[in-house]
């Protein structure tokens, strides 16, 4: 996995600012460690970017000056910088010319095997270039030299007050001799001096060699990714001035804030966009507003800065990624557990039918029987009536009387019902 922050290929208001000639300067960029060329996230920049590249390198600064050939605002220069002027070694590594460096590399516990040839090169500090005038002011420092950066810094003290803005560097966590407050600690310590605070990290995660060994001993591959496993390892930080707390709370520093122009205020909205961090470019923009609205619409660049869309370097990429495969994970085992459900819900309803079956069947049975014994004592009711009525009619007293009986009913009728009278 590349370390590197993110990068805003929208860029927006980068691209507004150079195109309507809003930004009435170059923005200039010193690459330490330019072999490859300067990153791609400047490009927005177009002929408003001038570059001064340095490394030690020169097959790599050849190619550079090659290839930027007839660009005025391209500049590579073959030497290494550091905190002194004059010569010296350098362990130049041919198998991977971005691990070459001032210090000789140790293979240490990641396994890394190195192989060094050994150069005497031309060094230089940065302010003795600025007081002789080979470089100008610059806004923006990159810093990657495989271990010399405190050196870089240390000989760049003059160059970081002078109007630095932004300073990217490649660092670690690590403690050494050289390093005692760790390499992160020593140069976040160097950039705070001149009001540059950490505004993002990128980093990966190596494995121990011995860890991916007993891996291997257990018939296991070996991790190949740089996220999963270990301590972070290399880390890519951008430290840079935070204009609006420095306007707000200029206590918070130990010396005093240094002013700022209009167009170096419109720079660190580009750095802040350009590196995705269009929150910071966008608060920069509405506190400043009133300044900046003399050159420019304030109203445009809040809203071509208000993009949700800034952020897509590699590393968000891969987690928008991660978390796609984690969802789909899910609604697989989501589905799994519902089919899952299904079936024994179907198991369960099926188990059941029988049973119910047999017990509609039995009330039935219990309902039909009930009703034959109903019947049953209904008919032998209804036959012992029939008995005591043809009893009643076949006695004596019933066969004197019936003379009486029909003389009334010829005489009067019928009898009629008498109406109820309530109490």
């Amino acid at each position: 996995m590349d370390v590197d922050l993110a990068v805003n290929y929208n860029a927006k208001f980068t691209k507004w600012v150079v195109s309507t000639g809003l930004v009435t300067e170059p923005f200039v960029l010193i690459d330490v460690g330019v072999q490859g060329g300067e990153h791609i996230r400047w490009r927005p920049l177009d002929d408003y970017l001038i570059v001064h590249g340095f490394d030690p390198i020169e097959e790599a600064v050849q190619k550079l000056a090659e290839a930027n050939k007839g660009r005025s605002n391209r500049h590579y220069h073959c030497m290494a910088l550091g905190n002194a002027d004059g010569e010296q070694k350098f362990h130049f590594n041919p198998v991977n010319p971005t691990a070459s460096s001032m210090y000789q590399q140790a293979t240490g516990r990641f396994g890394v095997e190195t192989a060094e040839q050994h150069r005497m090169v031309p060094i230089r500090r940065l302010d003795s270039m600025l007081a002789e005038g080979v470089i100008p002011i610059a806004d923006y420092i990159k810093i990657d030299v495989e271990g010399f950066e405190k050196e870089v810094l240390l000989g760049a003290r003059e160059l970081l007050d002078a109007g630095v803005l932004g300073l990217q560097t490649e660092t670690n966590f690590g403690v050494s001799s050289i390093y005692p407050k760790s390499h992160f600690g020593t140069l976040a310590e160097i950039a705070l001096e001149s009001h540059l605070v950490v505004f993002d990290l990128a980093f990966n995660r190596i494995p121990r060699a011995s860890f991916q060994q007993a891996l291997t001993s257990k018939g296991l591959q070996p991790i190949p990714e740089q996220d999963a496993v270990g301590r972070p390892a290399t880390v890519d930080v951008l430290f840079a001035r935070d204009l609006i707390d420095e306007a707000d709370h200029p206590e918070h520093y130990q010396t005093q804030c240094r002013p700022v122009s209009i167009n170096q205020l419109i720079k660190s909205i580009i750095i802040s966009e350009l590196h995705a961090l269009n929150d910071v470019a966008l608060d920069t923009v509405e506190r400043f507003a009133e300044r900046l609205g003399a050159q420019l619409d304030v109203d445009r660049a809040v809203r071509l800065l208000a993009d949700p869309d800034c952020v897509t370097n590699a590393y968000r990429a891969q987690l928008r990624a991660q978390r796609l495969d984690y969802e789909q994970q899910l609604g697989a085992q989501r589905r799994g557990y519902e089919q899952q459900l299904d079936a024994q819900k179907r198991g369960y309803e099926e188990q059941l039918d029988p049973q119910k079956r047999g017990y509609e069947q039995q009330l039935g049975a219990q309902k039909r029987g009930y009703e034959q014994q109903l019947g049953a004592q209904g008919r032998a009711y209804e036959k012992q009536l029939s008995a005591q009525r043809r009893a009643y009619e076949q006695s004596t007293s019933w066969r004197i009387t019936a003379p009486l009986r029909w003389t009334r009913l010829l005489l009067f009728g019928a009898p009629r019902q008498q109406p109820h009278i309530d109490d």
